[in-house]
């Protein structure tokens, strides 16, 4: 990486931070308004979910697509135009219905911005260098999902849950006017010879037919969290169940959270890490166990220290980061920047996808037997994760 795109790089996590923040500021406030103004019925919440992440499914692919063939910078600023004007129009809903209509259309701007991330880290990180890059986005991810819902729930101490929309506005205002400092980007698939747009849309899903290293591991990353989903909405009752209290709660959380940040900082230091599949398989092996003692400890109605407790979530953020931020290096290396976006966003929808479903079936196993079950199951899967990932440390 030469010092100019260094230079760009270190604009482009600066623009990050609030960008990444405006994601989690609102969460309590939308919550809350639901929750305790409107007094919404149970379902409502599951809507929210759907508004949340049916828009990666149908909007992601062509958004990706259009990624690969404009100017990164613009799609970027754009985006978070887009999301800071849906956000603050937050604050006009006159009832749950259109709240929720806005928030799909938010999450439909926001299908723009993770491929154009991606795509921007790309290009101004060499192979070498992409371990580091992507730690430090993951860390400033991992550390906006600690503070920022923090910060918003303490503002409903004073302010209404719509002023919290119109500051969520402001700081992604904020992320945009930062980005005006990175260099043009311009998009390799597009120019005299490029493909047409719905001939262009293909070539994401061609790449995937032909090459073996990114279907492993778009399939690993969806399994992974299919994994996390299957058992992260149960955090709670398997909390109580254990003996723990609320605040409890919200340190296990916050535990998650500062693994996270932590392993991205350690993995920030090298610039390479030459057995990313290693990595993940011993992430995935470690999670996965844990998890699994977890489910056992509830099974079997075993009591757990403090301490043990909030080591194994700690420990769980750690070996999630493990994942992510190899998985990340390996897309960039194995995609040509032409179809980048168009990769990131199938990764995407494949999370998303896992996100819509596994929260249904763990809930279900939850009910049909115990909570404890479904961790088990959650780990099992990462087991899963990590036998894949060892099979293919040659091909790293």
């Amino acid at each position: 990486m030469d010092n100019g795109d260094e230079a760009a790089l270190r604009k482009l996590l600066a623009a990050q931070i609030p960008s990444d923040f405006a994601d989690w500021l609102d969460v309590v406030a939308i919550s809350a308004l639901l929750a305790f103004v409107w007094q919404v019925d149970t379902y409502v919440f599951a809507l929210l979910a759907v508004a949340m992440g049916l828009p990666y499914l149908l909007v992601g692919p062509i958004a990706g697509a259009l990624v690969d063939r404009f100017d990164t910078r613009l799609i970027l600023i754009l985006a978070n135009l887009g999301r800071g004007l849906a956000a603050g129009s937050f604050f006009l809903a006159s009832d749950w219905p259109m709240l929720l209509a806005l928030i799909a259309l938010r999450s439909a701007v926001d299908t723009f911005y993770t491929p154009a991330n991606q795509s921007a880290l790309q290009a101004l990180s060499r192979p070498e260098t992409r371990i580091r890059a992507n730690a430090l986005s993951h860390g400033i991810n991992q550390a906006s999902k600690i503070l920022a819902p923090s910060i918003g729930g303490a503002m409903l101490i004073w302010v209404a849950p719509q002023t919290v929309f119109l500051a969520n506005a402001g700081v992604s205002l904020l992320a945009a006017a930062l980005l005006l400092r990175l260099p043009k980007l311009p998009a390799v698939a597009s120019g005299t010879g490029a493909p047409g747009f719905w001939a262009g849309l293909r070539l994401g899903p061609a790449l995937l037919r032909k090459s073996a290293i990114l279907r492993a591991v778009l399939f690993m990353m969806a399994a992974g969290y299919f994994a996390m989903f299957f058992y992260d909405n149960l955090i709670a009752p398997l909390t109580r169940d254990l003996g723990f209290t609320q605040t409890h709660l919200g340190l296990s959380l916050a535990a998650v959270g500062a693994g996270g940040v932590l392993c991205a900082a350690l993995l920030a230091r090298f610039d390479d890490v030459p057995q990313p599949f290693f990595l993940v398989a011993a992430a995935a092996l470690i999670g996965g166990t844990f998890v699994i003692l977890l489910g056992l400890a509830e099974i079997t109605k075993t009591a757990l220290a403090l301490p043990a407790f909030l080591t194994v979530f700690f420990v769980l953020g750690v070996t999630t980061a493990m994942m992510v931020v190899p998985f990340r290096a390996v897309i960039q290396n194995n995609t040509d920047a032409s179809t980048i976006g168009q990769i990131t966003a199938l990764s995407e929808a494949a999370n998303t996808l896992a996100l819509l479903t596994a929260p249904f079936i763990g809930a279900w196993l939850a009910s049909t037997t115990t909570i404890g079950a479904a961790f088990v199951l959650g780990g099992g899967v990462m087991l899963g994760v990590s036998i894949r990932a060892f099979a293919l440390r040659r091909a790293d």
